[in-house]
């Protein structure tokens, strides 16, 4: 998979489109269709991917749910021949649909291109996908329409997977996103409170513009050094201590090997209760071994 921040020079390709923020069920049911459609038709897949959340830039304050590092990864695993990676700046923001179109046909040389149902595009959105298709037939490239993607009835969408993740359903966020929710960054030290009770933790130092889960203990794995490990996790601010720095630190079980400065990844696989102020720290700590047990026996 190839990284192109220039003109693609490719004699034909096929394109996927969209905001992606989060490479969910639908947004890769899009990129899949893309892929398959340049393989039967003899032209290079790709997708188009900006540095930026376009609805953040536009709106503000929305929240993460899959930085592009991990797109990348997730990407690579489907094998289009490449990603065009560029800046949602100013300029490219004022694009009229016509300019995107041209754009399209002139730097990304597409035959094809790939959306949603409910694709929008060019300066303030004003272009939707029967706009796309009648610039498609004008600047000689095909659109196609993938068909809104539910689960359970309920249309699949980042919106939707962002309220399943901020209420702490990850089993459900896990089915609607294809994947289970993680956070990730480097390890760093914290106000060492598990390292004194013996069950030392990695306090994750993750970006502030991803989505957190609710506050409270869950089981999750932790990937780091190309090892996978079962994990307790919390999301909190250690109320049995006063602090009140949100933080999300992992218990990796069996392990107590220093990590402190490595890049770690934590999924969430589910929830196990809500946040408790405990009494004591004896209570914390029995608390903690019975989450770990409980962990220790799930299969994950």
């Amino acid at each position: 998979m190839e990284i192109i921040r220039d003109k693609a020079e490719y004699d034909g390709t096929v394109v996927a489109l969209g905001n992606f923020d989060g490479l969910h069920v639908a947004h890769m049911t899009i990129i899949r269709n893309g892929i398959k459609f340049a393989r039967e038709n003899g032209l290079k897949s790709g997708v188009l991917l900006f540095d930026e959340n376009t609805r953040e830039v536009m709106q503000g304050g929305i929240e993460l749910i899959t930085p592009n590092e991990a797109k990348l990864e997730l990407l690579e695993r489907e094998k289009p021949d490449f990603v065009f990676m560029r800046s949602f700046d100013r300029e490219f923001m004022r694009k009229t649909p016509e300019e995107f179109a041209e754009y399209l046909r002139d730097t990304l040389r597409a035959k094809a291109v790939c959306v949603g149902y409910d694709y929008s595009f060019g300066y303030k959105a004003t272009g939707n996908v029967d706009t796309l298709k009648s610039l498609g037939e004008k600047y000689g490239f095909a659109v196609l329409v993938t068909d809104a993607i539910k689960i359970d009835g309920r249309i699949v969408s980042s919106t939707y997977i962002r309220r399943l993740i901020k209420e702490g359903r990850m089993e459900e966020a896990e089915r609607f996103l294809g994947r289970r929710y993680c956070i990730e960054g480097r390890v760093v030290k914290g106000l060492q409170n598990g390292v004194k009770m013996g069950i030392p933790t990695a306090n994750v130092d993750y970006d502030i513009n991803m989505a957190l889960p609710s506050e409270g203990v869950y089981a999750g794995v932790a990937y780091t050094d190309k090892r996978r490990l079962k994990c307790v996790v919390n999301v909190g601010r250690n109320l049995t201590f006063g602090a009140s720095k949100l933080t999300v630190e992992a218990h990796i079980l069996g392990f107590n090997e220093d990590i402190y400065g490595k890049y770690i990844r934590v999924s969430f696989a589910k929830r196990l209760r809500g946040v408790i102020k405990f009494d004591s720290v004896d209570e914390l700590i029995k608390r903690i071994h019975k989450d770990m047990e409980t962990v220790s026996d799930m299969d994950l």
